[in-house]
């Protein structure tokens, strides 16, 4: 079996490359227990947790990469080949981001940078928005402890306050991860990373990544 770190590269279309803060942290979690399978077979995940998850936990969880074109093609209601290929080409979800569906992940813009972006699955979050410029800045959003990454209403408030059971357990080995090797503070909030995260609805909205999906819908 291939390593975790391995299986995301491998996911990935041939124009986009795995940063080297996520290969840090993917064999860190592979070496410390955070990569999970229910039953053999089963795509494997990696929590922010060493053991699986169970109630209360943050629902972040990285996998795979999620794009398709049937993917793209439920997501925008687009059929055609060439649309679907040259969305599929540029996106890479490989962070769900909550229990509805959700996901983040690289998306290259149209200056050939990568940069983080998140689709909301439509059914509860509607956030399709850029998150981060940089893979150090996305690494600090799940460090913040949130439940869920895809709540834009949550994003001025801290954990606690947003968090559905008062026994919540922070994923403080993450945190701690991420300061240490990485170097960084961590925010109290998401707002002080994405202050203004762009809605699926807005097809003229400010965020790049916003108008390009949405240009692409049908």
């Amino acid at each position: 079996m291939i390593g975790f770190q391995e299986e995301i590269e491998q996911s990935l279309p041939k124009g986009l490359r795995l940063p080297d803060e996520f290969v840090r942290l993917f064999l860190w979690m592979e070496a410390n227990g955070f990569v999970h399978q229910q039953k053999p077979g089963d795509r494997r995940c990696a929590s922010l947790y060493r053991e699986p998850l169970t109630w209360p936990a943050s629902l972040i969880t990285f996998q795979a990469n999620d794009v398709d074109a049937s993917f793209m093609e439920s997501y925008t209601g687009n059929r055609d080949p060439a649309v679907t290929t040259a969305l599929t080409d540029r996106l890479a979800l490989f962070i769900r981001t909550g229990g509805d569906g959700s996901l983040a992940g690289i998306w290259k813009n149209d200056e050939g940078r990568q940069v983080f972006v998140h689709m909301g699955s439509g059914s509860g979050s509607t956030i399709l928005t850029t998150l981060a410029d940089n893979p150090v800045d996305m690494l600090r959003l799940p460090a913040i402890g949130y439940q869920e990454l895809c709540c834009p209403e949550h994003f001025a408030l801290t954990p606690a306050e947003t968090a559905w059971d008062e026994d919540y357990r922070l994923p403080t080995e993450f945190r701690s991860w991420a300061e240490s090797s990485l170097g960084v503070t961590i925010p109290a909030t998401a707002s002080e990373i994405i202050p203004h995260p762009a809605d699926m609805g807005n097809d003229r909205s400010d965020d790049a990544f916003c108008r390009w999906i949405m240009s692409h819908c049908r």
